[in-house]
């Protein structure tokens, strides 16, 4: 006996309607839920900020007044973090892998060089990561600097233009600083990479060099590059420390034109949406640079 069938009132043609748009449906909801509803907020209040400090003949000032600290305030961070990049990425190798006795005379000499570079650098770690940056700044305006150009004026007759408080000593000063917390992210990353493939590769002929430029490298950097950008963003921020040194950024330009007019409010309320704008394109762009390594990786 057949079973009997219930009619639902409902036409195929519209059963396969209402399946051809659940899909639509199911796009429309993720567009909601992943658009950077933030980015939007952050894009609009920019614009309502620009137009008004362009309104406002006070802060429309103010402004140009500060033009010269920005310049300088990328000018150290961008340099500063180039150079702790290097730092790190030297120090970062050094102390990846830990020394080991090795055979042989040649083995031995190089085992030593390497002992002696690994426990310099852990130190050279331990030192730069225990100390305020704002200390590091000071010890090199004040004590290291000096100490350079007497030695150089003294020994060799080499005059030093650089002087404490010059952008120099702040660049050199927070380089070293960072270069001492990305050697550590360098040095996890390299020691994420399978030792497998490193010893692949040794067995196809290439040696240490070779093998961490084409095999460990490439694959560490990309791993590692949130906490780099990460590190990127912060040194924006922590470049406004070099205004205690009197070099002129836009922490420093703030603080004289405040002092002179006495308008604090709208000052530091224009410093702090400009270093606002500087880290978020920093993120922003640390973002990107991460999806297009992610997505030819």
């Amino acid at each position: 006996m057949a079973a009997p069938t219930t009619n639902t009132g409902e036409s195929p043609e519209k059963t396969l309607t209402e399946i051809d748009e659940q899909p639509h449906n199911l796009l429309r909801r993720n567009f909601l839920y992943r658009f950077p509803w933030w980015a939007l907020f952050l894009i609009l209040a920019g614009i309502w900020i620009a137009f008004g400090i362009a309104a406002n003949e006070i802060y429309s000032n103010i402004f140009v007044q500060l033009q010269e600290g920005i310049a300088m305030t990328l000018r150290v961070s961008a340099l500063s973090y180039i150079f702790a990049f290097f730092i790190g990425l030297l120090v970062g190798i050094i102390r990846s892998s830990v020394p080991k006795p090795a055979p042989g005379f040649a083995g031995s000499v190089l085992s030593l060089v390497h002992l002696a570079l690994y426990n310099l650098a852990t130190l050279f770690v331990m030192i730069m990561r225990g100390l305020p940056i704002l200390i590091v700044l000071l010890i090199f305006a004040f004590v290291i600097v000096p100490a350079v150009r007497t030695y150089l004026a003294t020994n060799f007759g080499i005059e030093l233009n650089i002087r404490g408080s010059s952008p120099e000593s702040a660049i050199v000063a927070l380089a070293f600083t960072y270069g001492a917390f990305l050697s550590e992210t360098v040095r996890a990353g390299i020691q994420s990479i399978d030792k497998g493939q490193i010893e692949a590769a040794r067995s196809l002929g290439m040696n240490y060099p070779l093998t961490l430029r084409y095999i460990v490298l490439p694959q560490a950097i990309r791993r590692v590059l949130p906490p780099l950008g990460n590190d990127f963003v912060a040194i924006i921020k922590d470049s406004s420390l070099v205004a205690i040194l009197g070099v002129n950024d836009l922490t420093q330009i703030a603080k004289i034109s405040s002092g002179a007019s006495f308008r604090y409010l709208e000052t530091y309320t224009t410093v702090a949406l400009i270093y606002l704008s500087m880290t978020i394109v920093g993120s922003l762009f640390v973002r990107y640079v991460e999806r297009r390594v992610n997505r030819h990786s």
